[in-house]
This record gives structure tokens, C-alpha cells and sequence, in this order.
């Protein structure tokens, strides 16, 4: 997975548990995060306090993940988190589409019965 699709996943599953999407600042952290850049770095690069980056800004971003996903998610297992909500949501996407079609061919099939029936009452 690209560090784009990351971002997206990140953003759909905060977005829909908080109704907030991922703020630029937070977004730039993931992105830095996946390049294994430190706050330490993060920070420096953009011109921020270290404290703020790693306790607030880092710690709400965390935190807003676990709670989305479910699961306790940090600097060092975000990826593998994603990656597993993004396999679940191919998993169940691929189910509904599975009963979808068994629906389809159950419409059908009554559909053809039904019309099976009229056609032999009008014949009578």
C-alpha cells in the first residue's frame, strides 16, 4: 500500500467515526511517519515544538486512529492497522456483492415462476 492510499484510508475511517477529517498537520505525520522520520525531525523540518508534535498533535492522531479502527494504534503499527481495516472492507465489500448476486439470481428464478404461473392460467 502507498503512502496515498494510507492517506485515504486514514481519512475515510477517522472521517466516518468522528465526522473531522485528517487535518494537513496530521496528514503530513502519517506521511512521515511511514517514512520512518522522527518527531524529533518532523518537527525541526517544519518548524515546530517538539512537545506539541509528539504529545499533541502525534497523541490525538493516535488516539483518533484506535478509535476509528477499533484496535490501539501508534506511530509504529498504523500501516499494519490500515492495511487490515483495507482487507476487512475488500472482505466485506466482496461478501455484499456475493449476496447481491445470489439475490439477483433468486429474483429471477421467482420472477420466472411467477410468470410461469400466469401463462398457464391464461392458457386455460
Amino acid at each position: 500500500m502507498n503512502i496515498q492510499e494510507l492517506l485515504t484510508i486514514a481519512d475515510k475511517v477517522v472521517s466516518k467515526s468522528s465526522g473531522r477529517h485528517l487535518t494537513d498537520l496530521q496528514s503530513d505525520l502519517l506521511k512521515a511517519s511511514s517514512e520512518n522520520q522522527t518527531y524529533e525531525q518532523f518537527a525541526n523540518d517544519r518548524g515546530y515544538c517538539l512537545d506539541y508534535i509528539k504529545k499533541d498533535v502525534g497523541s490525538a492522531l493516535w488516539q483518533l486512529l484506535s478509535q476509528a479502527l477499533g484496535e490501539k494504534v501508534t506511530k509504529k503499527n498504523f500501516r499494519q492497522a490500515l492495511e487490515r481495516y483495507q482487507q476487512a472492507e475488500k472482505f466485506v465489500s466482496y461478501n455484499e456483492i456475493e449476496k447481491q448476486q445470489y439475490f439477483g439470481i433468486y429474483l429471477m428464478f421467482w420472477l420466472f415462476r411467477e410468470s410461469q404461473k400466469n401463462s398457464t392460467t391464461f392458457e386455460n
